[in-house]
């Protein structure tokens, strides 16, 4: 069962988040839990006396904002299943998330975005990269004006170093709405691109999903190269499995961004691939 987890700071931004997960988790029959993490570490510079009352304070605002927070969500949650939502402290959002999503056992994390110019800016500050680059679990992220719809087009850009695993986890995820899948590598040469044709066949073969199409392109630049096809799609969802560490730091720098505008309308599911 699809079991999603949503960091939120009560913002408008990670509502849009809360929204896509509801209805996501409607259509798919999962269950949704709002997570609202307190950083200690913040306030214990300055507060060092006062901490304890100040996080009492703290927690006691956010079951505040949950108030309204949940009862937003759950006029779009009718017929699904009760929405949680829990509070925990940290000096590490991203740990904090990761820990409580382990404990949990989340199996996939949404958060919002402002799109690609933006992603360092998202509703946790630059939490959003730090939680691309290092969690285990996916991580769906929600551009602003997204909303939840049928998946029918789904773009997988693999660099092939883990495409087993990663198509399959991908499929954990999407196959029930059978979408199209786009499995795309960009190789430098057309030696590369055979090599590559042959591996993506044998793990689509594996995988046992029909919904397939494979295309190998040869470009020396894989953003403008990516950004070019899938632009010619209408996505509903992006996925990539980056293995370099500090890859979406690079990724969504304003040069790069300017060849990957697609990602200010289309999810972007990514996660740690080992």
């Amino acid at each position: 069962m699809l079991n999603i987890l949503v960091p939120t700071d009560f913002s408008d931004l990670s509502k849009v988040a809360i929204r896509y997960a509801v209805d996501m988790a409607k259509k798919m029959k999962g269950k949704v839990t709002l997570l609202h993490v307190i950083d200690t570490a913040q306030h214990a510079s300055s507060m060092r006396l006062r901490l304890s009352s100040l996080i009492d304070e703290l927690v006691k605002m956010a079951e505040e904002d949950f108030e309204s927070v949940l009862a937003e969500a759950n006029k779009s949650n009718k017929g699904g299943k009760p929405i949680k939502h829990s509070i925990e402290l940290g000096s590490s959002f991203v740990d904090a998330v990761a820990r409580y999503a382990k404990k949990n056992k989340a199996n996939l994390i949404i958060i919002g975005t402002h799109g690609a110019s933006g992603l360092k800016k998202v509703v946790m500050g630059s939490n959003a990269a730090s939680l691309l680059e290092a969690s285990s679990i996916p991580v769906l992220a929600i551009p602003a004006e997204a909303t939840f719809k049928k998946i029918k087009s789904v773009v997988y850009a693999t660099d092939l170093l883990n495409i087993a695993k990663e198509f399959k986890t991908m499929l954990a995820i999407v196959s029930h709405e059978k979408p199209m899948v786009h499995i795309i590598h960009v190789a430098p040469d057309k030696k590369a691109a055979m090599l590559a044709e042959d591996k993506i066949d044998k793990a689509v073969i594996k995988a046992g999903y029909r919904n397939v199409l494979v295309r190998v392109l040869v470009n020396e630049n894989t953003p403008a190269a990516i950004s070019n096809y899938v632009k010619k799609l209408k996505v509903d969802m992006l996925t990539m499995f980056p293995h370099k560490h500090g890859f979406f730091e690079r990724l969504f720098k304003p040069s790069v961004t300017k060849q990957l505008s697609f990602l200010n309308s289309a999810p972007l599911l990514a996660f740690k691939s080992k």
